[in-house]
């Protein structure tokens, strides 16, 4: 079935419905002689309706099942977080310089590709379970771009001090998004 063929019947359902309803009844208790119309577009809608659910469901499990690669956010979330703990235990060693090299080293191959997987994050989880880690996500990365930003500017006890709470956000969401994916 054509993936267009499921909202384009919902669509036209709902326009002869509403087309159907919309005449007045001819007598004040009685139903309008256009109810077998209303009664066909709220069929077609309803079968529109059921089959963009099922497509989206095999879309979702074929999503689901493609995951396990480079691509899967939640193992991609895992791997992020050995290299942020071993920066995070080195940092009070390290200058201005290697602390960007470190953070954009990060954001480069863990961070944004995560950003780029947040569709397939609330496709796992669920609206909810899936914004509360993506929330958690974003807190994360802007504290590691304020990181960044604090030793660029050689202010270096300050990116020392963010990268703690940075690498907290990340363990959280990995948390959050373990309890979810097990619920």
């Amino acid at each position: 079935m054509p993936a267009f063929l499921p909202p384009v019947l919902f669509a036209i359902g709902i326009m002869v419905a509403i087309t159907g309803g919309a005449k007045v009844p001819s007598t004040p208790k009685g139903w309008p002689d256009s109810w077998p119309i209303f009664a066909v577009g709220f069929a077609l809608a309803l079968i529109g309706v059921v089959l963009w659910r099922i497509e989206r469901a095999a879309h979702r499990k074929a999503s689901a099942a493609e995951e396990g690669g480079a691509n899967d956010p939640f193992r991609l979330l895992q791997s992020l977080l050995p290299p942020a703990r071993s920066f995070a235990a080195e940092v009070a060693d390290l200058d201005a310089k290697t602390i960007c090299a470190r953070v954009d080293g990060l954001l480069d191959s863990y961070v944004l590709p995560l950003g780029d997987a947040r569709q397939r994050v609330i496709d796992r989880l669920g609206m909810n379970d899936g914004a509360e880690v993506l929330v958690t996500l974003a807190y994360a990365e802007r504290m590691l771009n304020r990181v960044w930003s604090a030793a660029a500017d050689g202010h270096l006890v300050e990116a020392r001090s963010v990268l703690p709470d940075a690498l907290a956000a990340f363990e959280e969401a990995a948390r959050l998004a373990a309890r979810a994916a097990a619920a």
